[in-house]
């Protein structure tokens, strides 16, 4: 079940994750109803859906010495245009506020905009996280190794349309099947975990906390699956 076991190096105590708590300024826990609506605000700040479709969102925690506290730091985007130029929008906590330095354009004309379904951003709601954060953790207390563990932060969260290829186009006109397979929802997400009869290990004013991260996927109706 557990994907992978990484030691990593805090400045202050690891604070639980809380699925219902509430931010304060620019700093918002990974999975809240206010860090949510920052997100959606910055995409609809700097990605004009009119003339652009958003194929995946995703957002994750500090990895320096705030990680494993919970708190949206990374947010990424990317889109396609009419001409089936790819983009790829990076946000960044700074200093308190959410920062970017624009879009970057890929070199390569890999997707096509006429055939790829864009992101729905309303199906990134907090009932939805709630709802899929819970069936995971239960999936991970239900298994006899995650019994001793105890849940500490949500890395990450990627909500994805997958775009359509052009070297899929004549796939996508012919077959059915396919069409409806490039228009589902697919979510990804991690949770981490650390395990509380393991001794943490001091360096300086560092403490040195083993954590295991939990990779999970969970389709639009909130079915929830650990991964493999």
């Amino acid at each position: 079940m557990i994907t992978r076991l990484m030691k990593i190096a805090v400045a202050a105590a690891v604070a639980a994750f809380m699925l219902t708590a509430c931010g304060s300024g620019e700093t918002f826990p990974m999975a809240s109803d206010e860090g949510l609506s920052k997100i959606k605000e910055l995409v609809a700040e700097h990605v004009d859906t009119s003339k652009y479709k958003i194929y995946t969102v995703e957002w994750r925690e500090d990895n320096r010495d705030r990680q494993l506290e919970n708190i949206l730091t990374y947010i990424d985007v990317y889109y396609i245009d009419a001409d089936n130029n790819n983009y790829h929008l990076a946000f960044q906590l700074a200093n308190g506020k959410f920062t970017t330095d624009g879009p970057e354009r890929d070199d390569r004309q890999i997707n096509s905009y006429a055939c790829s379904t864009p992101l729905d951003l309303a199906a990134i709601d907090f009932d939805y996280l709630q709802k899929i954060g819970e069936k995971a953790d239960s999936l991970v207390m239900s298994d006899e190794e995650g019994k001793h563990l105890t849940l500490k932060s949500a890395g990450m969260f990627r909500f994805r349309m997958w775009p359509v290829s052009l070297s899929n186009v004549d796939r996508w006109n012919r077959s059915e099947k396919y069409r409806e397979e490039s228009q589902q929802l697919q979510v990804q997400f991690e949770l981490n975990y650390i395990d509380e009869s393991e001794s943490p290990e001091y360096q300086g004013r560092f403490t040195v906390t083993n954590y295991y991260t939990v990779a999970f996927t969970a389709n639009a109706a909130g079915e929830v699956e650990i991964d493999n």
